[in-house]
């Protein structure tokens, strides 16, 4: 079996690297091809598409040929949409309940994870074997070779003995969590080199774990970064990074030079989602590029009409042409991306993006000694969507102590006891970071997008604070 994988793996990285020197006619070919393949597979093995595609040509030169998906559709079809008969939507929600499987495969051959409510529907994602090689050598080939381009970084790797550390929300099926616990369930000599830290922890205690670890790559959600970075400078985390990736959420030109003065090293970004591994890497000019042999990006407006390069997109949907059992074609993602139409001066045929994510604040409280407590969105936000019977949930500060909740429940005889509940975990995450004096109310709307941007936003502040120290990032769901 592992000589089978290995041999997946040379094949697919050969594949990438040849590709790669091909060009845009290169590239465009093998984009093309593989579409008409997942089509095919998704129309043969899903009834869900077979019942969509019905009425679409036989062959499909051009993704626009196609229907558009939604998260929320999808899922209310999901034993119709997987291709793997023996995977029930029952089956997956009760081994992502259990978090003992964290790190285990489902029935012994796919990687689940789930995904955050950020755009509303939260969603469990199925990854197969074949796609997995392919996020592997997108990640080995392309995005770890521009990341890692100096002898000076690679020497610097070697004698910290490739020590990694990556600052994410654990504790659930997530993406990076699932992924961090497999390696190290199958290799468990890799903790000695790599760890995952919780999003979770507070700051204080993030901070020591990181100083005794001293990791030579940090990752993490900008947020995150831009918090640890505060640290640094302060003088009460000292680590000494030779490369920061961020991830998760979008990185601005601000946050990106906050990080580096700090660690006084490269910031490396990255965009992606659970549903689309490895869809980016970022070249030395600090430019996103799709990984078009892979994947499809279309960004469109707001009827789902193509927008012309250069312009920035209502929405933008993405095919994702390497995993079959859980067929991603024409996936609204949520966010809006521009296609730069001018060639990038790395010289990279793969096209570049200007990624507008949603907009999640980080949440700042006061404290009764006069200090602030930084709460990170995707913190909390993961906090609220793990309480037991919550389907959807919003979280706006309105006050400097006052946080509102709006919910919907999956059951709603039980409302009741799931705001009870949700309230308590709620409360307890913020006490644990210092923010006890914090009052939860519940508020009486489901979540709603945003009055004045018109999207949808999962943690949000109406505070206007003091001292600059307000800081919002353009966020995506991911590892």
């Amino acid at each position: 079996m592992r000589v089978s994988i290995i041999r997946s793996f040379l094949t697919a990285g050969w594949d990438a690297y040849r590709t790669a020197k091909q060009g845009q006619a290169g590239l465009a070919r093998r984009q093309q091809e593989r579409l008409r393949d997942l089509v095919a597979y998704a129309r043969n093995h899903s009834a869900y598409f077979a019942d969509l595609y019905r009425d679409v040509p036989d062959v499909v030169t051009d993704a626009a040929q196609l229907p558009v998906v939604t998260k929320a559709n999808l899922m209310h079809h999901f034993d119709q949409w997987v291709t793997d008969p023996s995977v029930t939507l029952g089956q997956v929600e009760a081994f992502v309940a259990d978090p003992s499987l964290i790190g285990h495969d489902y029935l012994n051959c796919y990687v689940v994870c789930t995904t955050s409510g950020s755009t509303g529907t939260p969603a469990i994602l199925i990854h197969d074997s074949g796609a997995l090689v392919i996020y592997n050598v997108l990640g080995y080939v392309r995005a770890f070779p521009a990341a890692m381009f100096s002898a000076r970084n690679l020497w610097a790797l070697v004698l910290g003995k490739g020590r990694l550390a990556a600052v994410f929300v654990t504790g659930g099926h997530f993406l990076a969590n699932t992924m961090m616990a497999r390696r190290l369930r199958t290799m468990p000599s890799r903790s000695r080199m790599q760890r995952l830290f919780s999003a979770l922890s507070p700051l204080p205690e993030l901070v020591a774990d990181l100083n005794a670890f001293q990791p030579v790559v940090l990752g993490g959600y900008p947020s995150a970064l831009q918090s640890l970075a505060k640290e640094q400078q302060a003088g009460r985390l000292h680590i000494h990074p030779v490369l920061v990736n961020a991830a998760g959420e979008t990185l601005t030109a601000a946050v990106r030079q906050h990080i580096e003065a700090a660690f006084r090293c490269p910031v490396r970004n990255y965009y992606g989602a659970s549903e689309a591994v490895g869809l980016t890497f970022e070249c030395h000019a600090q430019r996103l590029h799709v990984n078009s042999d892979w994947y499809i990006v279309e960004p469109v407006d707001e009827h789902d009409r193509a927008v012309p390069p250069g312009e920035l997109s209502h929405d933008v949907l993405v095919t994702n042409l390497a995993n079959r059992i859980q067929p991603i074609i024409r996936y609204r993602l949520g966010d809006r991306v521009a296609i730069d139409p001018e060639p990038c001066s790395c010289g990279s045929h793969f096209p570049q993006i200007r990624v507008i994510g949603r907009t999640d604040d980080v949440l700042i409280f006061p404290t009764p000694e006069g200090e602030t407590i930084r709460i990170l969105p995707l913190a909390i936000a993961t906090v609220a969507e793990e309480t037991p019977g919550v389907a959807s949930c919003q979280l706006i500060q309105r006050g400097p102590l006052k946080l509102t909740v709006r919910f919907v429940v999956k059951r709603p005889e039980q409302e009741h006891a799931i705001w009870t509940a949700l309230q308590e975990r709620l409360a307890s995450f913020l006490s644990k970071h210092g923010a006890a004096t914090v009052t939860i109310d519940k508020a009486s709307e489901p979540p709603q997008r945003h009055p004045r941007t018109g999207k949808y936003r999962q943690v949000y502040s109406e505070v206007a604070l003091r001292g600059g120290d307000s800081m919002r990032q353009t966020s995506h769901s991911g590892i």
